[in-house]
């Protein structure tokens, strides 16, 4: 019935990370973002802001199905995966993306990539199951007396330590 668009369509001077671009490029995103959507604009609700300042616009428990493509920093998708779970109705769920293996999906001068394994830590703390997919895609479910479960559909997650993540660090360039 309603398919709401969550994003600042800006830049953001705290988030470091290789997608962050000018205003001005976030302005040729917006209006793309909108073209590629208009024949659906009579159920589409454009919220422009961050997760935090634009989620309580939405009412708990209305969504089925909410895809998060945002920060992927430890930050980002804390406040995403927390603000956005109530949004969800039972039976209803979360999907994502960047549900990288490694932490390290970018260079290292950017902010490690946390989806995975957050996204696996938050589903335990809500009692939910997880699936990894392919694609670096997951999918969090929210029904009621499920229980937690990681079910790798792809064979790539094994360690969710993250101390070997990092010690697996890319080393800086020049050195």
């Amino acid at each position: 019935e309603t398919y709401y668009m969550i994003d600042p369509w800006r830049n953001l001077a705290d988030w470091n990370k290789p997608a962050n671009k000018t205003d001005q490029v976030f302005e040729k995103f917006y209006a793309e973002a909108l073209e590629r959507t208009d024949a659906h604009e009579a159920r589409r609700v454009v919220l422009r802001g961050t997760t935090a300042e634009v989620i309580d616009q939405i009412p708990d428990g209305s969504l089925d199905f909410a895809y998060i493509d945002g920060d992927h920093t430890l930050r980002g998708i804390t406040v995403d995966l927390i603000k956005v779970f109530p949004k969800i109705r039972e039976g209803g769920w979360i999907g994502g993306d960047d549900f990288s293996p490694s932490i390290w999906q970018h260079s290292e001068e950017y902010e490690p990539t946390l989806v995975f394994p957050l996204a696996v830590h938050f589903a335990e703390a809500v009692g939910a199951p997880i699936h990894g997919l392919p694609h670096k895609q997951f999918l969090i479910e929210k029904a009621a007396d499920s229980g937690h479960a990681f079910v790798d559909l792809t064979g790539r997650y094994g360690d969710l330590e993250l101390k070997r993540q990092l010690d697996r660090r890319p080393q800086p360039r020049g050195l």
